[in-house]
């Protein structure tokens, strides 16, 4: 797809050449800020996605990954649209002390539903069980606490925990239960004033059920989720102007879901599924701030997401299984520049060069054996290309921050060209700090 995006590759370049009377740019890296940095890959691998920028922009690395940076920014509240024109994230941090912040917070968890779901190829096993993503709604409605202290002049610290649920209408006949249960802990470690090393660890788990709404039977269980996800960063300075910020990310995910043993037909065995997901990411960004109000962040990364899926498809003994891998390599870069006192332009550039390898899926014969071949091994690669514009704006302690949509520019305002933008082309977060 081609995107005209000269209107803000041009207000960007406008505002760099104007550099020298701009100053220091906001610096909370609200998600619609990063969004706007960012042409990051996270669609590329929807169960297991990973976004650097989250990690690398400024000196606010992402709080529920690395709540070690919670101290930086006291006293303040925001609220994300990230998901949608109304409903994203609320984040209040309270100061206790000049070294420690309080967070509670309540968002739409960003996590899948809390079933299987299709491997990255979604080739045959769970596709065939009938154990998709459409036949469940996500866990959402999460609620957290969380803390972040400095201790000591070197060392940050910080942890939350969070829970996450909800029971409604699946469809006309069936009710949801979802529930999800979420801690991290970060550590930082500054090692002088402009290198540090930065790591946190996240793990969760849950469950879910889908029930008849009428006489309140199973339908379909989980048997289990587990997830954990691992990160890293490293702040360096390698110039007066730039430093190095190498990054790395491991996140494993297992689920697994069964059909309600009381529609089990006789002689048969219950619909079952069972998926493992295991995914790194590693690279590096050179952030570059040749004048205050400017940030050139060029960058590069690899990364590898594997699968495994196994599911009956046929109600009996017989079980698929499917191995899948996704290598990814990428690299681009982001651009933030101020024009005015009140107003900063953002712009992303991405491309990503994507290997999808498939590994011969075996149906598993009654009573054990060897196993036949159902598919044979596949290979496909693709290069996607992808860029994101945004703004912020900040005015008496408020700070606006504005996602738009490339396509946006191309189709115009829907009144006028008829033309539809995926939720509005727009998302935004709101900051205030008092």
């Amino acid at each position: 797809m081609k995107t005209r995006f000269n209107l803000g590759a041009a207000a960007a370049t406008l505002c760099m050449i104007a550099a020298p009377c701009m100053i220091a740019a906001p610096a909370l890296a609200t998600d619609s800020r990063i969004n706007g940095l960012s042409a990051g890959s996270l669609e590329l691998t929807p169960s297991m996605g990973f976004n650097e920028k989250t990690i690398t922009i400024d000196d606010t690395a992402n709080i529920y990954l690395m709540p070690q940076f919670l101290p930086m920014y006291k006293n303040s509240v925001d609220s994300d649209a990230t998901s949608g024109a109304t409903y994203g994230t609320m984040n209040v941090r309270y100061a206790l002390s000049d070294d420690a912040v309080l967070l509670i917070f309540g968002k739409k968890s960003a996590w899948l539903p809390v079933v299987n779901v299709q491997s990255i190829g979604g080739r045959t096993a769970l596709k065939a069980s009938s154990f998709g993503q459409s036949s469940v709604d996500p866990t959402n409605h999460l609620i957290g606490v969380g803390f972040g202290m400095k201790a000591g002049e070197s060392l940050r610290l910080g942890t939350h925990l969070s829970l996450a649920g909800n029971k409604g209408e699946g469809d006309a006949s069936h009710e949801d239960n979802n529930s999800l249960f979420d801690f991290a802990a970060g550590i930082g470690f500054d090692l002088n004033e402009t290198n540090s090393l930065d790591f946190g660890l996240s793990l969760r788990s849950g469950s879910f059920t889908k029930d008849e709404a009428k006489d309140g039977k199973v339908l379909y269980e989980s048997k289990g989720l587990f997830g954990l996800n691992l990160v890293g960063r490293g702040k360096f300075q390698v110039h007066q102007i730039a430093r190095i910020v190498p990054f790395l990310a491991l996140a494993y995910d297992a689920r697994a879901v069964q059909e309600g043993p009381q529609i089990t037909p006789p002689n048969t065995v219950a619909l079952y599924g069972h998926t493992i997901n295991l995914a790194f990411n590693a690279g590096a960004d050179l952030a570059i701030q040749p004048v205050d109000g400017v940030l050139i962040q060029p960058g590069v990364g690899f990364g590898v997401v594997q699968s495994n899926v196994n599911g009956n498809t046929d109600r009996s003994p017989n079980w698929d299984q499917e191995n899948s891998a996704r290598r990814l390599f990428h690299y681009g870069f982001a651009a933030e520049a101020k024009a005015f006192d009140w107003m900063v332009l953002r712009l992303g550039a991405r491309q990503t060069i994507v290997q999808d390898d498939f590994a011969a899926t075996k149906k598993q014969p009654p009573g054990g054996g060897a196993s036949a071949d159902v598919d044979g091994e596949a290979h496909k690669s693709k290069v996607i290309n992808k860029v994101t514009t945004g703004m912020g704006f900040k005015l008496m302690g408020w700070q606006l921050d504005v996602n738009v949509d490339p396509t946006y520019y191309n189709n115009g305002l829907y009144a006028a060209t008829g033309k539809e933008t995926g939720n509005w082309g727009v998302d935004w977060a709101l900051y205030y700090a008092w």
